[in-house]
This record gives structure tokens, sequence and C-alpha cells, in this order.
């Protein structure tokens, strides 16, 4: 069986779980999967369609939840976030890529403490707009979940707030790497398997969403992303050197 087949599976399960449980954090694993087996620049386009099913489990479990004034805002705002993201994204190198996701993870996950209002739409026009573009360039973004983790909505308002603003970013996402000629067609079996995965990880990290205190969760989940962070900014360095 190929592996990279097999790891991005179990990478996008992994990443759809702990999103479902925690509403957040699964993108740096699905991010670490990716980054495992294939080039940065293949990586980023593919990540729409690795998170895809995940993204859709949990807008259809959280539905009731999703507090879709912010969803509108962040979904005008990433119409040009996008488009700028991918024109900026094809001029960069794979080194250079690197580097700048570890160096984003770091910064995203030890710094930042603001608060945002619920009903700041257009705060959250802007912050659609930045964190998509970095999030096409870089492969994640920076701004909208710390922004919204950092509003007063409960975990579930977050969890399926923040799957239906990703979802609208991905579309646009897939859409515009599409124009730019990448060809998706080409990791067909890696995008189906990451499909089934993500149903799978969604649907168990519902059930599990209230077994695991945020304390703990959080502790966790700051050693994972530095550890991500700190790999891929030794591939850089170890591309841009050798």
């Amino acid at each position: 069986m190929d592996y990279t087949l097999v790891i991005i599976t179990l990478g996008s399960f992994l990443a759809a779980f702990v999103n479902a449980a925690f509403a957040t954090g699964g993108v740096y694993l699905l991010l670490a999967a990716g980054s495992t087996v294939f080039p940065m620049t293949v990586v980023i386009p593919l990540m729409p369609l690795f998170a895809f099913s995940s993204l859709l489990g949990r807008l259809a479990l959280f539905w009731k939840d999703i507090v879709w004034r912010i969803v509108l805002a962040v979904f005008v705002g990433s119409i040009f976030g996008v488009y700028f993201g991918v024109n900026v994204f094809v001029v960069l190198p794979e080194a250079l890529l690197s580097i700048g996701i570890g160096i984003l993870l770091i910064i995203l996950i030890w710094f930042g403490n603001f608060k945002l209002p619920i009903n700041a739409s257009k705060i959250f026009v802007i912050v659609g707009m930045v964190h998509s573009f970095i999030a096409t360039v870089f492969g994640v973004g920076a701004f909208l979940q710390p922004a919204i983790l950092r509003t007063e909505l409960i975990k579930m308002q977050i969890t399926g707030t923040l799957a239906a603003c990703m979802l609208s970013m991905d579309i646009f996402k897939v859409f515009w790497f599409s124009n730019i000629g990448f060809d998706y067609l080409s990791y067909l079996p890696h995008i189906l398997g990451a499909t089934v995965a993500g149903l799978v990880g969604t649907w168990l990290g519902k059930r599990t969403t209230r077994m695991v205190s945020e304390q703990t969760f959080r502790r966790v989940f700051k050693f994972i992303v530095t550890l991500i962070a700190l790999r891929l900014l030794f591939k850089g360095f170890n591309i841009l050197i050798f």
C-alpha cells in the first residue's frame, strides 16, 4: 500500500477528531501529515480538499450553533484574501513557505491576547481577508481562530462557526488553485482517503467533546503545534543550506 495514502488518511482522521472535539487545532495535524509526504507546494493546494469532509461534517453536526453574521463577514473578506493569496503563492519557493509557516505557528500558538465582540462584522471582514490570504499562501492562517476563540461564543458555537467560515474559504481556494493549473485529479486517492477519514473522525470527535478538559487539551495542543513548527523551520533551513 502507498505509504503516502496511509499517512494522509490517518492525519485526516486525527485532524477531524481534534477539530470536532476541541473546535480548532486539527489543521496543524493535517499540515504536519501532508508536509511529511509531499512538498509544501503540493500540500497547500490539497489542504482544502483534505479538510472538506471534516468541515462538512461539523457544519451538519453543529448547524444550530453557527453564528451566521460572523460567517458572512468572513466570507466577504475571504473573496479578496484568497485571490491575492494564490497570486503570491505561485512565486514563493518551498523553503520560504516552510520557514514562513513555522514562524507563523510559533506566533499563533504562543502570542496574541486580544478580544473581539461577537457583532463586530466589519472587523471580521478584515479578519477573514487577512486570514484567508495567509492561509492560502502558507496553508494555515493566523487570525480567524484566535479572533473567534476570544469572543464570547461558547464551545459549540465556536466549533460550528469556525467550520462554516473555513468551508467558505476552502471553496475559493480550490477554485483559484485549479485556475492556476493545479492538478487535483493526480491526488484523487489521497483526497478520497481523507474524505472518509474526515467523516469518521468528525463523528467520533463530536461524541467525545466533553471527555477531555479544556486545560489538558490546550497544553497538549501547544506542545504538538510547537513540534510541528520546529520541524517545518528545520525543513526550510535545511533546503536553503543544502
